[in-house]
Parts: structure tokens; C-alpha cells; sequence
């Protein structure tokens, strides 16, 4: 026969486990409703911050318009200020706002080395850019200077070629773009020795001259030839 005590232990006992699953099941659901709270804030955190990032990329873009506009009617006012202390008279239409003028340069990433199957002749293609104040492609009128440097580890830097383009040669490097906006394309013949092994590229440093406004433009990049 059992005692009472043993009966109130199993008693207790069956309790206690109901009590236990029943903790359990609620730190569970505590712990359940915590992940999709946390999710929740999660998911919301992310969509906030891409839509910062949205905003701050459109707002980047935007200043960066700016300044461009800017830079090409600073250039027009310097153009005018020239033209008026060396008393030389400038058509109306050129400084008009409405008239774009150079604010940039670029090397595009197309350039590279070219090689002549026929003859093994190396050469570098340089495709030269230019955009105006509102960032869109427009006409180069001016004179240039292309400088190629070959820098290698643990030695002075080598200049492989400088060459200068006079206005009219600046007109006819004119190329139309396949893909994207026209370029203009120097090529500089390469000397098989200035094509050492394991040269990956080299730099390339181009300078230009606005006829319009008589600015001054520079730009430079690493030119691939593997």
C-alpha cells in the first residue's frame, strides 16, 4: 500500500513536469515572438538603411552635378575677364550659358596596346574623353600633350614618349564611339624594349588646352598592355 507521502510526491511531480513544459513552452514562444521582433527590426533597419544609401548616392550625384555647372561658368567667366583685359572682342554666343564648354577630362578605359600582326608592331591607344558642366560629351578644341611613363619596382621612372598634338591634330583624332560617347585617339608607337616582361601597364598623362575659354585640363591613369 502506498503512502499518502508518495502519492503527493507523484502528485508534485506530475506537477512539476506539466509546470516545466509549460515554462518551456513559454520561454519558446518568448523566445519566437523575440526572432520575429528582432527580424522585424532587422528587415526595417535594412530597408532604412538602403534607402540612406539611396539618398545619399542621389544627393552625391546631385553636388556632383553641381559643381560641374559651376566649373563651367567659372571657366566662361574667366574666358570673359581674358578676353576683356586683352582687349579682344568674343562672339556673345560663346559665353552664352547655354553653350557648352570643357570642365573635364578622362582616359577611357579602353586604351590599351595594340599589336600589328603584319609588321609585330607594338603601339598604345589612348582614347581621350571630355564632358561639360552637366556631365555630357562635348567637342574638344585645343592643343595636347601625351606623356607615357613606365614606372618599375625599384627604379626611377622611364618616359616613353611624349607627344604633342596641335589644334587641327586634336580635331582629326576625333573617334566615334561604339559603345559609348566619341573619343579622341592618340597612338604612340612602343619600342619592343620598352615592353619589359611582367609589365602590366603604364602611365599615361594627358594635358590639354581649351581654344574657347583658354583653360587648362589634366588627367592621368594606369593604361593596361597585357
Amino acid at each position: 500500500m502506498k503512502s499518502p507521502l508518495a502519492k503527493w510526491v507523484r502528485k508534485d511531480c506530475r506537477m512539476s513536469d506539466a509546470a516545466r513544459r509549460h515554462h518551456r513552452m513559454a520561454v519558446a514562444g518568448v523566445l519566437s515572438l523575440s526572432f520575429l521582433l528582432l527580424a522585424g527590426c532587422s528587415d526595417r533597419s535594412r530597408a532604412v538603411n538602403a534607402k540612406l544609401r539611396d539618398q545619399i548616392h542621389v544627393l552625391e550625384q546631385q553636388n556632383e552635378s553641381l559643381q560641374q555647372q559651376c566649373l563651367e561658368l567659372e571657366k566662361k567667366l574667366e574666358a570673359s575677364v581674358n578676353t576683356s583685359s586683352s582687349q579682344m572682342t568674343a562672339s556673345s554666343y560663346e559665353l552664352h550659358p547655354a553653350v557648352p564648354v570643357v570642365t573635364t577630362i578622362a582616359i577611357d578605359p579602353l586604351s590599351g596596346r595594340k599589336s600589328d600582326v603584319e609588321t609585330d608592331e607594338q603601339s598604345l591607344e589612348v582614347y581621350i574623353q571630355s564632358r561639360d558642366g552637366r556631365g555630357r560629351p562635348v567637342q574638344l578644341a585645343g592643343s595636347m600633350l601625351v606623356k607615357v611613363t613606365r614606372i618599375d619596382e625599384n627604379q626611377p621612372p622611364r618616359e616613353l614618349a611624349v607627344i604633342n598634338l596641335s589644334p587641327e591634330e586634336v580635331r582629326d583624332s576625333w573617334r566615334a564611339g561604339i559603345v559609348g560617347s566619341p573619343s579622341w585617339l592618340v597612338t604612340i608607337p612602343l619600342a619592343q624594349e620598352d615592353l619589359l616582361s611582367g609589365t602590366e601597364s603604364l602611365d599615361v598623362d594627358v594635358f590639354y588646352k581649351d581654344l574657347r575659354t583658354g583653360a587648362e585640363f589634366q588627367c592621368g591613369a594606369k593604361v593596361d598592355i597585357r
